[in-house]
């Protein structure tokens, strides 16, 4: 590699936010991506494992450098550069560690903040407790705007849309504030910029978010974003099942927040299910590459596609398995695929998804497994019936109500 190749692939990185990043606060996700560079170009793990000494060696502390530190870095390194071995010498550079120290706590500092990393950790969950909704079993989807309006939408599939500057539309029409208030900026404190967003039992809502990324949010679920995402920052919380399509950006990570686990991601496709009610928590993942973190571990578990992720409450304990995908992720499309599930957890899947009300004894429901497929489509009769065949159950509906019987 000539001299001006070497110099592009150098000031390349040092330009590059998601290098400092991985350099900072390097994660699995983030490893992922830059060992798979590495790979794939010998250039650049000559050039990524030079500067990840210098960098080291000089105690960075913030993301970014300026064009004046770039250059100056940059001529150290070609200096150090032995032209019959056409490698670097790393001692005469970590020599110049100090003349960097105070140019990058001062410039980079700016450059770090400015770019909406988070100050302070988001107490979703009391942001989520908070709001007083009408929403119920029979209530509406109801999102709360940044600005604190209130928007209730009848429909029972709704879509939402933001565009880059964050203005929403619902089911295709444009919603205007009242007082014509614009949405929270990226640059405004992060809480003050937070949408909620809350599917009742019943309906489904399809949101695609600022950046492309699309989620499917499924019943009885509660789910935080902000109207514009931050520039190298991404992240949502959420309460409930959502299946994610995420727009793959490596300047800006994406994180999802329950109140158990923390996944980290660049740009992927998986399930999450964080109900509060159930008693595991679980990502599932479609494609890409994705860490999940529970908030009680140390270090995060790397999935690759085709894997499960389990978090069980009651005995704090993680766990990846091999799984077919489409069993977790059919219900975007109105099917749910079971195999040999507890009869328990299907009715409250159910419960969920049709807005009724089961009476079962769930001592005796845990102890029956079901395995099958069920059109959600179709109506509650019909759904009950199925079940009937593959589980020994008799049912009674009255209304929005369903009493379970199970045969000894």
């Amino acid at each position: 590699m000539d001299s001006l190749s070497r110099k592009r692939v150098y000031l390349g990185l040092l330009e590059d936010a998601a290098f400092f990043r991985w350099m900072l606060h390097p994660t699995p996700a983030l490893d992922a991506h830059w060992k798979e560079i590495m790979q794939t170009s010998p250039e650049m793990k000559e050039a990524i494992d030079e500067l990840k000494t210098v960098l080291r060696g000089m105690k960075v502390q913030e993301e970014g450098l300026s064009a004046e530190a770039q250059k100056e870095l940059w001529r150290r390194i070609e200096a150090s550069v032995c032209r019959k071995r056409h490698t670097f010498r790393l001692k005469p550079l970590l020599r110049y560690a100090a003349l960097f120290c105070l140019l990058l706590s001062a410039g980079a500092y700016w450059i770090f903040t400015k770019n909406g990393t988070p100050e302070d950790s988001i107490d979703y969950q009391s942001l989520v407790s908070d709001t007083v909704l009408t929403t119920g079993r029979s209530g509406k989807v109801t999102i709360v705007l940044a600005n604190q309006e209130k928007i209730e939408v009848e429909e029972t599939a709704v879509e939402l849309r933001h565009d880059m500057e964050g203005r929403m539309s619902v089911n295709s029409v444009l919603i205007k504030t009242d007082g014509g208030k614009e949405p929270a900026a990226p640059s405004e404190k992060q809480e003050n910029r937070l949408n909620r967003l809350f599917v009742p039992y019943g309906k489904t809502t399809h949101l695609v978010m600022s950046d492309g990324s699309k989620v499917w949010v499924n019943s009885g679920s509660r789910m935080i974003y902000p109207s514009v995402f931050a520039e190298n920052r991404r992240e949502i919380y959420v309460e409930g099942e959502i299946y994610l399509e995420v727009a793959r950006n490596e300047q800006a990570p994406f994180i999802v927040k329950t109140d158990l686990l923390e996944i980290d991601v660049l740009g992927t496709s998986f399930n999450v299910s964080a109900y509060k009610n159930d008693e595991n928590q679980s990502v599932v993942l479609a494609s890409g590459a994705l860490a999940v973190k529970g908030k009680k571990e140390k270090t995060a578990l790397t999935i690759r596609p085709n894997q499960k992720y389990t978090f069980e409450k009651s005995a704090n304990l993680s766990g990846v398995q091999e799984v077919n995908v489409s069993d977790y992720t059919g219900w975007i499309c109105g099917f749910l695929s079971l195999k040999n599930e507890k009869l328990s957890s299907v009715l409250h899947k159910v419960e969920r998804y049709y807005n009724v009300r089961i009476d079962c004894d769930a001592s005796l429901a845990d102890r029956i497994s079901v395995s099958g497929k069920l059109d959600l489509k179709e109506n509650i009769e019909e759904t009950f019936r199925i079940i009937s065949i593959t589980a020994p159950i008799e049912y009674v509906i009255r209304d929005n109500e369903i009493s379970i019987h199970v045969k000894p």
